[in-house]
């Protein structure tokens, strides 16, 4: 079979490799329907992360079930559609019963489908068949009459929105949310479309791009556009979602929480030397949340969410391109690309 790889930078190549099997007790072979690029895509393929080639790349997918090992036929059915958490986690180790199966123990750290060298170990979404592991712990069913493409990001991008809006408003929706976009383009749209449904009382989302802002005021949200981002908000916020990867985004969010706000960020800066103003944020009574996504835990969130009420995040997706060009598409600038089958 073929799957694509990251060769060198802004490179990319189907390779043959060899087909997946069921090897043994809990896996399933999940042939690939939607694959979204992650907002993270591009910056490694440009070089501008810490990975390097080669591996093969592309994380974000949703898919069908073609073979499932005898022990779990109970549970799932050939050719039910699935949402496959990028991270592996076996579901029983101390970090997956304790709701952090991100940083499941029984793999090695951080093992991910189409990420580094967990991408040669484990497999991609761009390609023909994936093998799950721990099928029973990790597929999540996905209804027949659900949008594929609008989800396809279900496992990162889309769940980062839950990461920095959706679980605040789901225990509180009376707050005010503050999201300023950039870099992690479409998770900042995301976290705007996600608030908008969540009906938090106030949302103002802040970005540089015409494209984005233009996206997100046909949501029916507020936007304000900027040449580069203040010192603070005039006005202080509840929830601030910070999606913009630059420092000074990062500082304006910081500054621009209310009493006892919660910030939350998408952006991943590549060093340990980063300072914050803590003695303001101390005094503030702020409280920060950064890190990876708990994709197994909060897939079901989103998804109940898109099937059980109604949510849509389908205008989200700028771009969909067809299996035989991904090599091409995936290189090219786009908001929120999904390469379909």
């Amino acid at each position: 079979m073929q799957r694509l790889e990251f060769i060198r930078k802004n490179q990319l190549e189907w390779r043959e490799v060899s087909t997946p099997i069921i090897s043994g007790l809990n896996q399933a072979i999940i042939r690939p329907l939607a694959v979204s690029r992650c907002d993270l895509d591009l910056p490694i393929l440009r070089g501008q992360t810490l990975f390097r080639a080669p591996f093969p790349i592309g994380h974000e997918f949703v898919g069908e079930i073609t073979a499932l090992s005898e022990d779990v036929a109970v549970d799932f059915k050939i050719g039910m559609r699935v949402a496959i958490p990028f991270q592996i986690s076996c579901g029983h180790c101390h970090y997956c019963k304790t709701e952090r199966s991100k940083s499941c123990s029984s793999v090695p750290h951080a093992s991910a489908y189409g990420m580094g060298k967990s991408g040669k170990d484990f497999g991609v979404a761009l390609t023909d068949a994936v093998l799950v592991p721990y099928a029973k712990e990790m597929l999540v069913p996905i209804k027949d009459s659900t949008d594929l493409v609008s989800i396809a990001s279900i496992s990162d991008n889309l769940v980062e929105a839950w990461k920095l809006a959706g679980i605040f408003l789901n225990a509180n929706k009376n707050q005010s949310v503050l999201i300023l976009g950039g870099d992690a383009a479409s998770i900042s749209l995301y976290t705007a479309s996600l608030a908008k449904f969540m009906d938090a009382p106030e949302i103002l989302y802040m970005d540089t791009d015409v494209s984005r802002l233009q996206l997100v005021e046909s949501m029916g949200v507020n936007v304000e556009q900027i040449k580069e981002f203040p010192k603070a908000t005039s006005k202080r916020y509840d929830i601030v979602a910070e999606a913009s990867g630059t420092k000074e985004g990062w500082f304006c969010g910081l500054r621009s929480l209310d009493v006892d706000g919660k910030f939350g960020s998408a952006s991943i800066f590549w060093s340990n030397d980063f300072p914050i103003p803590y003695l303001d944020l101390y005094n503030n009574g702020a409280s920060i949340h950064i890190g990876r996504v708990k994709s197994r835990e909060w897939i079901p969130e989103i998804l109940y969410l898109v099937e059980e009420k109604g949510y849509d995040p389908s205008s989200i997706v700028t771009r969909t391109a067809k299996w035989d060009v991904a090599h091409e598409a995936y290189l090219e600038k786009e908001t929120k690309l999904v390469i379909v089958r």
